[in-house]
């Protein structure tokens, strides 16, 4: 594989936040959106100096000294003051504080707005997405001449080899000699032609051929890459022009190969920043559109106790661990304070998201759908282990 711009930020992923999740409050949430130098809204700096400073005044109001504040908030306002943070990020922050944790991570959502909350818990409601997008997906870029395939993995992407078998370009593919009607070309795919077919590729004349020559390489393509990640169940996602798309589409096997397409012909070592936001978009829509059909499908063959939609009877649920599935509406308000056995809430908080902290922890699964999605406008649905 050929690097292309390797980067050490960590993003944030389930294995992660779990841990963090644990910890006692009061836990300090902030979010802050992508931002270049330049553009008319605040930098990540000016907008983490003025949380800095509310979240200050919001611990006072809770009655925590003023030592234990200072303690807390320091290594915050060191961030703040570090002139490299100032430079602006392509990618949105999430930092998390708490007494025993200090955390920052890189956002695959590129629309992540800036965000505060002091409470007894990390907020992560509106994170669902980070701890359910696929650790390593694949880009496929498709041109008329060859394909090219990036592996990508966080905020890191590189070139990788295709499949052993599948030629690079549709010559490579065609393997003609020289201009004969009657001629035909056949290529293996894969390393071993026992263990797998041919494509053939017939001659023709003029766009007809062209088409038919096209469609056939993209089939080898396909099967290679079946052979070598169906049972890995990598995404794939395809980058190319509407028609190249299309083609490819038409004649795909591939289980996860997503319907939504980057389009036009990036450059894969130059747009890999650009690539990458595109195809989380992508893959955040792919897996909002399967979580809503879950929970449908759930509804459809579930009725209380296994399926809830009262928001404190999921809260306590929670808790006691009894929680498999989560919906969560991305506009649903609960605020109140809530205390049970070890947790304390800091004062008012939002308890929908305290609910999914606690589904996460007791290893369920939390996911926040558009308010249009959510049946009957519903705030939460709890689909329950027992």
């Amino acid at each position: 594989m050929v690097a292309i711009n390797s980067s050490a930020a960590q993003v944030l992923d389930l294995g992660t936040i779990r841990e963090i999740l644990l910890s006692p409050g009061p836990c300090v949430t902030m979010l802050l959106p992508t931002y270049r130098p330049g553009e008319p809204a605040g930098s990540p700096a000016t907008i983490l100096k003025a949380n800095i400073q509310e979240a200050a005044k919001q611990l006072a109001e809770r009655s925590l000294p003023k030592s234990a504040i200072a303690s807390l908030l320091q290594p915050l306002q060191n961030i703040a003051e570090d002139p490299a943070f100032a430079a602006g990020s392509h990618w949105g922050r999430a930092i998390f504080r708490s007494p025993n944790v200090f955390q920052h991570f890189y956002l695959t959502n590129a629309v992540v707005g800036a965000l505060l909350t002091v409470g007894g818990c990390f907020a992560i409601r509106h994170l669902a997405w980070e701890l359910s997008r696929p650790r390593v997906f694949h880009v496929l870029a498709l041109s008329k001449t060859h394909v090219a395939l990036l592996r990508c993995a966080g905020l890191h992407a590189e070139i990788a080899n295709l499949p052993a078998g599948v030629p690079e370009t549709l010559m490579e593919a065609l393997a003609l000699k020289a201009p004969d009607h009657d001629l035909e070309g056949r290529s293996a795919v894969g390393a071993s032609t026992g263990a797998m077919h041919s494509v053939r590729f017939g001659t023709g004349s003029g766009r007809e051929r062209q088409q038919a020559h096209l469609a056939d390489y993209y089939k080898l393509v396909d099967r290679g890459l079946q052979q070598t990640c169906r049972e890995s169940g990598v995404p794939l996602i395809l980058a190319g022009v509407e028609e190249d798309v299309a083609i490819y589409q038409a004649g795909s096997a591939y289980r996860h190969l997503l319907k939504n397409s980057i389009p036009g012909s990036p450059d894969l070592i130059r747009e890999q920043t650009e690539i990458l936001k595109q195809a989380y978009a992508i893959l955040r829509t792919d897996a909002i559109e399967r979580q809503r059909a879950a929970l449908l499908a759930a509804k459809e063959r579930m009725a209380p106790p296994g399926f809830i939609t009262d928001p404190d009877t999921i809260l306590r649920a929670t808790f006691e661990g009894r929680v498999r599935e989560l919906y969560l509406n991305e506009r649903g308000e609960k605020a109140g304070v809530f205390e049970r056995g070890m947790y304390q809430s800091w004062g008012q908080e939002d308890l929908l998201n305290l609910a999914a902290v606690q589904t996460i922890i007791h290893d369920g699964k939390a996911c926040s759908l558009p308010a249009e999605m959510m049946p009957d406008g519903l705030a939460a649905i709890g689909i329950m282990r027992f």
